[in-house]
């Protein structure tokens, strides 16, 4: 399968995602049933969620780079670290009350949280971990890439090859 149609694939079922979200979204808003509509709209916004990473995923594909600043990425793994720990206090906070909780339409619903807090874990770590990559461009390497490697480009063969 070629990159483009890879691509349009992730980008098809994104489309895909969204629409269904706003389909399930005006599909029970008449209902006035509160308990209802909340469970829906958790529904819909998971798919507005799933149309995201479906993008994310065409874009890697695409060749957008995952690389930040120096300064961005000491930035964005300090705000990732105080939310992975924001994420452990969720998944404490929704296995206590697991632990209390009788009602099984409740239970069912905090361990979908849970499973979703536990997966909001991983997918920041992840990001912190292996997604991000920290790329610094010196300014040494901004004057090769201008005169080493340009000086090149309609010399004659060899003229300026680096000797060993």
């Amino acid at each position: 399968m070629s990159k483009k149609s890879e691509s349009k694939k992730y980008s098809d079922y994104a489309k895909v995602e969204e629409n269904y979200s706003v389909k399930l979204d005006s599909d029970v808003r008449g209902y006035g049933n509160e308990v209802l509509k909340e469970i829906i709209d958790s529904v819909a916004i998971d798919s507005k969620k799933h149309a995201g990473l479906y993008r994310a995923c065409a874009a890697i594909i695409d060749g957008h780079s995952l690389s930040v600043t120096d300064i961005e990425y000491e930035q964005l793994q300090k705000s990732l670290k105080d939310h992975i720990a924001i994420e452990v206090d969720m998944i404490k906070t929704v296995e206590a009350l697991l632990k209390t909780t009788k009602d099984p339409r409740i239970k069912m619903m905090l361990e979908h949280i849970r499973d979703d807090e536990y997966r909001h874990h991983k997918l920041l770590k992840a990001i912190g971990e292996l997604v991000v990559k920290k790329e610094i461009i010196l300014e040494k390497d901004i004057w090769n890439m201008l005169f080493r490697d340009a000086l090149k480009h309609g010399a004659p063969e060899g003229q300026w090859e680096e000797k060993d």
